[in-house]
Formats: C-alpha cells, sequence, structure tokens
C-alpha cells in the first residue's frame, strides 16, 4: 500500500485493524473534518491500486456506506484548508470537478445530471474515469452499464454488469437491472466466468429468510476466480461476501459456515497474493517502519 508524501499532515488511526467486513479491507480512517457522529473520513486503497497513492473516502455508517470523495489526499488536504473558519461543523463536502477533476464521487454525480440530459457520450467518459480510480464503486458500474446498453456497446455492457455484480455494497448497489439484464443475453458456450454462468440463480435478495441460495453461488464464484488466476476479481467478491453475510443473524451465518474471523484472515492473505501488493492496514507501519 503506497503510502502518500503527505501523511504526517492528518492524524491517521495508527491503531487500526480490519477486524469487520464494513469500512472495507483497504480503509484506514482519520481524525481530521469528522463530525463526531461515527463517520470520518480515511485513506482507501481501490482493488487493484494498491501500488499507487489512496484516494480519500468518507463512511456513511448509518446506510454501510463508502463516498469516494477525492482522487488524493492531497485533494482532500486542499479542501479541508478552504473551509470558512466561521463553519463550526467544518464538514468537507463532496469537491466540485473544478476543485478535483479526477473525484470519482463528483465524476458520478456529474455523470447523473449528464443522464438527466440526454448526453450518454459525456456520461460515459466521467464514468469510465471514475472507475479507473475505483474499479469496485457499484453506484458507477451500474450507471455506465446503462449508458453501455443504450449505446449499443453489448460486450463493454457484460463486463461491467458481472464487475457490478461482484462490487460491495459498500460502494452502492444493488445491481438489479444489471442482473436481470444480464440472464437475458446469450451465454457462450466456453463462458468461463462464474457469474455469468450462473446469474441465473441470483436474486440480490438478503436478509429476513432463514436460506439464501446466493451463498453457495457467490463463495463458488470466489473459489474459481481464484482457480483461473483472477486475483482481482476473487478480492473483491470476497469484499462483497463478506459485506452481506455481516449482515445476516448469527444463526444464519452459522447455517452457512461463515466464520467472521477465519473469513477476514483468508481475505487479508489473498490480498497480500495481488500483483500490486497486500491490503491489510498493517503495512503501511511496516513500511513506515523500514
Amino acid at each position: 500500500m503506497q503510502r502518500p508524501a503527505n501523511l504526517d499532515l492528518i492524524s491517521l488511526d495508527k491503531h487500526w485493524q480490519h477486524a469487520r467486513p464494513y469500512p472495507p479491507l483497504g480503509f484506514v480512517p482519520f481524525h481530521e473534518a469528522a463530525l463526531g457522529n461515527g463517520d470520518s473520513f480515511g485513506l482507501y486503497w481501490p482493488i487493484g491500486r494498491e501500488a499507487l497513492q489512496p484516494i480519500v473516502v468518507e463512511t456513511w455508517h448509518d446506510e454501510w456506506r463508502i463516498q469516494p470523495h477525492f482522487s488524493s489526499l492531497a485533494a482532500f488536504l486542499q479542501a479541508h484548508a478552504r473551509l470558512d473558519e466561521d463553519d463550526d461543523e467544518g464538514y468537507v463536502d463532496t469537491p466540485a470537478l473544478a476543485d478535483d477533476p479526477a473525484s470519482p464521487r463528483a465524476s458520478f454525480l456529474a455523470a447523473r445530471e449528464l443522464i438527466a440530459q440526454h448526453d450518454g457520450a459525456a456520461a460515459i467518459a466521467l464514468l469510465e474515469a471514475a472507475l479507473a480510480i475505483v474499479p469496485e464503486y457499484t453506484d458507477a458500474l451500474v450507471a455506465l452499464h446503462g449508458q453501455y446498453v443504450r449505446a449499443g456497446r453489448i460486450d463493454e455492457a457484460v463486463k461491467v454488469a458481472i464487475q457490478a455484480l461482484i462490487s460491495p455494497p459498500s460502494f452502492g448497489g444493488p445491481p438489479l437491472k444489471a442482473l436481470h439484464w444480464l440472464r437475458q443475453q446469450a451465454l457462450p458456450e466456453a463462458e468461463p466466468d462464474p457469474i455469468w454462468r450462473h446469474c441465473g440463480q441470483l436474486s440480490l435478495s438478503f436478509g429476513g429468510s432463514k436460506e439464501n441460495a446466493d451463498y453457495p453461488v457467490l463463495a463458488a464464484a470466489i473459489d474459481t476466480y481464484l482457480e483461473q488466476g483472477k486475483l482481482r476479481s476473487g478480492a473483491t467478491l470476497m469484499q462483497t461476501y463478506a459485506e452481506l453475510m455481516s449482515a445476516e443473524t448469527v444463526s444464519f451465518q452459522e447455517r452457512y459456515g461463515f466464520d467472521q474471523d477465519a473469513f477476514i484472515a483468508r481475505q487479508i492473505a489473498l490480498s497480500a497474493q495481488l500483483a500490486e501488493g497486500g491490503r491489510d492496514p498493517a503495512r503501511l507501519w511496516t513500511v513506515q517502519s523500514a
């Protein structure tokens, strides 16, 4: 995990350990601009971008969401410095694209406005830019899928639909339209992707029942991705699985053999195999002390 050059300008929680599925693996909170309501800003290394400097996200814990506001710590610090001294709350909001042109959330919000104005081409460009920074940004994936379908870019729409289905609920969703659309597409005879092959067995409806056929499909897909050497896809779906399962009852988790501590340990171990580097926050302090 690449440390930002100006790390000494924030009060990073050096005792942070990834012990629960939310916030997602790859997140480390800091104290600046926290409102004291349980939410905080933090550094986040998107999956597959561990060798690059992190973005800055905000937790919305009531919704179990992560909002990727800033493209870099430098962009966050600039916004924080611009706060009015008379602003008692001191809330750092989503930046304007003019202030942070690479902000994933600002790009997503601007794309939604362009979609409403029927400017699909411009919206696609913004959504693609956001996803180049945060490939697991579920809300942006869902929006981009819809625009690809409207533009007749079916092969790209399939890829984005699959990515949306494996991406974490903390970044948006559920991608129900993408699921329903993917079910209607002709499945190539030798299609290797386990999510596309078995999307007909998925409902994306979770909670409130003693059994859910989605979980065995998702668990098997994780194993298949790892067997295929698609570590990014496997790591992404593991985060999704952990978030979904953690919202179920203890008895449900036991019924499906979900041991949170063991699963997170496996998740961290898998991330260490990523070509770009592991996602364990403890790596930050190892690098710092080296």
